[in-house]
């Protein structure tokens, strides 16, 4: 099994993505299945010894969680600059901060929490991982790989920006769709591409002209160990402290 760990806005549908097309072409023998998973009620364990499974979760239970530690053969782990993640989910899912920041805090720790494993491969947003056809042959290692040149060539193709959004466009045609009630957002369950993901820059650093210096502070409050192991420096916090502004809300 190959779990993708991923933080909400890092990338991580990109990487289940390339999981499920880098394991259909590493074994072409073995029928490949992808799943989202937020509860153990979500993994079919019988039919995942029988397959190769491929499954993407942000912050799923303790009972999941424990389940995919046991069975996962490798996690790609995706990660991203929270206070982009934060103005990310603002954009694109119209969310206020303190939800985006909730979402974010839980799905940053779970990747913290096996980041040190030996079967962990962490992929940083900021690197442009999606941009770079040698991701497709790190993850194919984290599996055995190797890639064929021909195989890396088409699946790069089929992930790129335009294709993506060639999907997206159709979603509401896929017999695997569905759409929220709600907020009419439309997934498509066998890729879990969304149609927020459509028409998305990918911009690095947008927080700086999005967030008030009071947001930037309480998510640096939030995240300051997080953000220091994962080499993220602070900007607004540590100058709140040395100045004695007190506690910033929002």
């Amino acid at each position: 099994m190959l779990w993708c760990l991923g933080m909400y806005a890092s990338g991580s549908t990109w990487v289940f993505n390339a999981a499920m097309k880098i394991c259909a072409a590493v074994s072409p023998e073995v029928p490949v299945v992808g799943c989202y998973v937020t509860t153990l009620a979500d993994l079919d364990l019988t039919e995942q010894q029988q397959r190769l499974g491929i499954v993407k979760t942000h912050n799923a239970d303790d009972e999941a969680t424990n389940a995919l530690q046991r069975l996962a053969d490798a996690i790609l782990i995706s990660v991203r600059d929270p206070r982009d993640c934060v103005t990310s989910l603002m954009l694109y899912q119209r969310y206020r901060v303190p939800q985006a920041l909730e979402m974010i805090e839980r799905s940053a720790q779970a990747c913290a929490r096996f980041a040190a494993d030996p079967r962990a491969v962490l992929l940083r947003y900021e690197d442009g991982f999606i941009d770079d056809p040698a991701t497709l042959d790190k993850i194919a290692a984290s599996i055995g790989g190797p890639l064929a040149n021909s195989d890396r060539a088409r699946i790069f193709a089929e992930l790129c920006r335009p294709a993506i959004e060639r999907h997206i466009a159709a979603l509401h045609t896929l017999p695997t769709a569905l759409r929220h009630a709600a907020s009419g957002d439309v997934v498509d369950l066998a890729t879990q591409w969304h149609s927020h993901h459509a028409n998305r820059s990918g911009e690095v650093g947008r927080w700086r002209h999005m967030l008030t210096l009071a947001e930037v502070a309480v998510i640096e409050q939030r995240l300051r160990d997080w953000m220091a192991a994962f080499d993220y420096p602070m900007e607004v916090v540590p100058y709140t402290r040395a100045v004695g502004s007190g506690t910033l809300r929002i």
